[in-house]
């Protein structure tokens, strides 16, 4: 084997080692939109029954990936408890077109520098919860919600 094709194998085992151990970790949502007292969804992923109890607020989180998106959004109506609120994870492809990946009832966010909550005290994981409240398992199989876990079942368009 020349130096050549050694020096070759030698980068592409690296670089195999480098995308394998990306692909490993958790990769976590960034904050999108904050609205509050809205009557409509402006994304266009909650209507109907979610509007059904008058003024929503609705809380977004994107992963941006090539030409489609990831959406975790919540909403905040009637059908919150004191700890958990409906939420899905929708696909956005090319087009518009939006697949519900999970749907389900999870963990309250709290969108980043809310001044409703503005000088509470946080904890280190508190503090981690409110920038990244949602999160994909390193396989991407899963959603993860604080120490909720939903699987990322077929999609339902």
């Amino acid at each position: 084997m020349t130096v050549h094709m050694r020096c070759r194998l030698a980068v592409s085992i690296g670089c195999l080692l480098l995308v394998g151990s990306a692909a490993a970790a958790e990769v976590n949502f960034t904050f999108k939109s904050a609205r509050r007292d809205v009557m409509t969804d402006p994304d266009g992923i909650w209507s109907g029954d979610a509007f059904a109890g008058g003024k929503a607020s609705i809380f977004t989180y994107e992963i941006r990936s090539g030409t489609s998106s990831l959406i975790v959004s919540q909403i905040w109506n009637e059908d919150c408890s004191s700890s958990v609120c409906p939420t899905m994870l929708v696909r956005l492809e090319p087009g518009g077109r939006r697949i519900v990946l999970v749907d389900d009832m999870m963990h309250q966010v709290l969108p980043p520098n809310d001044p409703r909550f503005a000088g509470l005290p946080q904890s280190a994981e508190q503090a981690q919860y409110e920038h990244h409240p949602f999160r994909l398992s390193g396989d991407g199989k899963k959603l993860l919600n604080g120490d909720f876990s939903f699987d990322i079942g077929q999609s339902k368009p």
